[in-house]
């Protein structure tokens, strides 16, 4: 069915006599029945130019060339390599792989960073699609040893795609695996985001991977083949939706997270999640598989200063599929649920407050979600 929205927030809370948190109620955002979300993207009208080796890549970002199609697989080398965005002439840019789902880029992050610009100022109107990022093992065993605050850090920054003060952005159709920070951001105060048919998880091979490095991830170690986290919206507290400018409006539809996902995504900002497959029916097997701590944490994450309106999402055996994870004990939150399935699930599970329809201004079509486990893995990641 397509869903629009009728009632503004504070209206549709009359209409069902609620009383909902101030944290909740925004305006705008109208969105685009395109992306089925908050984001507007539309990316370049510049002719494109094809790339099909890293010195191609770099010579066409050289040339401020903004639509970008890569064609095959890219590698990027021994040692992660990010391709930085960082100013406003990355405005109206297109990132996607050619058609047939064959683009790759291997231990490449794409970067869109507005963190130097002027107040007021971010990078808009951004759409990466159909392309697969992924980390090559080998290499990320063979780093020096990761620690924050050091100058080695490459490993515990790799992402496939950030976006940091980047507003009206959309990915699309992309696979993420094998990174090994999140494999994907939102962060500083970026906003008007759809992520959409995109897949995130990590093989086997990682989970498994001898040696398996100790590294420290903002003051705190971990073995690297533990650190197998989905994705965040909102770096902390100060950069969440409640506590920060009011920004990180996400959307989140027919993605798929998992198997081996250990956690997250961790979610600060103003998100509605639908049609979403969370996929733990494969968990670490016995054996050197089941390395200590190895199982799911949580599924969804709802973090402080978050709104989640979360809907016909389907979790399949998951672990703690929906948590409460603050930064501190009573930071505002809210969590707000409906129609979702929950299937051979563990653990204890936060409970969502009902609602009718979320208070968004754009058009969607919601599957049933019976149907998400097989639409999505059909037809999540380039194509």
């Amino acid at each position: 069915m397509t869903i629009k929205r009728t009632l503004s927030l504070g209206a549709l809370a009359v209409a069902l006599g609620l009383s909902l948190p101030v944290a909740a109620v925004h305006a705008g955002h109208s969105g685009h029945a395109a992306t089925g979300g908050f984001s507007t993207a539309t990316g370049s009208i510049e002719p494109a130019t094809t790339v099909a080796t890293l010195a191609q890549l770099r010579a066409a970002v050289a040339s401020s060339r903004h639509h970008i199609v890569v064609d095959g697989a890219i590698y990027g080398g021994p040692v992660p390599v990010t391709i930085l965005f960082g100013s406003t002439a990355w405005n109206d840019t297109t990132i996607e792989g050619a058609p047939g789902g064959k683009a790759v880029l291997e231990n490449i992050q794409l970067k869109f960073d507005g963190e130097q610009l002027p107040v007021g100022q971010a990078i808009e109107n951004i759409v990466v699609r159909n392309i697969t990022f992924h980390g090559r093992i080998a290499d990320l065993q063979a780093l020096p040893p990761q620690v924050f605050g050091t100058p080695d850090t490459i490993g515990i920054n790799y992402e496939g795609v950030s976006l940091r003060r980047t507003v009206n952005a959309w990915i699309d159709h992309c696979t993420f695996y094998d990174t090994s920070d999140d494999l994907l951001s939102v962060t500083l105060g970026s906003d008007d985001v759809t992520l959409s048919y995109d897949h995130f998880y990590f093989t086997e091979a990682w989970l498994t991977m001898d040696p398996d490095p100790l590294w420290n991830w903002v003051g705190r170690y971990s073995d690297l083949a533990n650190e197998r986290l989905a994705m965040i919206v909102g770096a902390n507290p100060s950069d969440s939706y409640s506590y920060g400018s009011h920004a990180l409006h996400v959307t989140l539809h027919h993605d798929w997270f998992g198997p081996r996902v250990k956690g997250r995504p961790l979610l600060r900002g103003w998100i509605h999640a639908y049609d979403n497959y969370f996929d733990n029916a494969s968990p670490p097997s016995a054996g050197p598989a089941a390395r200590a701590g190895a199982g799911q944490y949580t599924a969804l994450q709802v973090g402080s200063g978050a709104v989640v309106y979360s809907e016909a999402n389907y979790f399949m055996g998951t672990h703690q599929s929906n948590e409460i994870g603050l930064d501190k004990p009573g930071d505002a939150h809210a969590f707000y649920e409906r129609d979702n399935v929950y299937r051979t699930t563990t653990g204890q599970s936060a409970v969502g407050t009902p609602f009718l329809r979320p208070p968004v201004a754009y058009a969607y079509t919601l599957d049933p979600a019976s149907d998400v486990p097989d639409r999505v893995k059909a037809s999540a990641g380039p194509h």
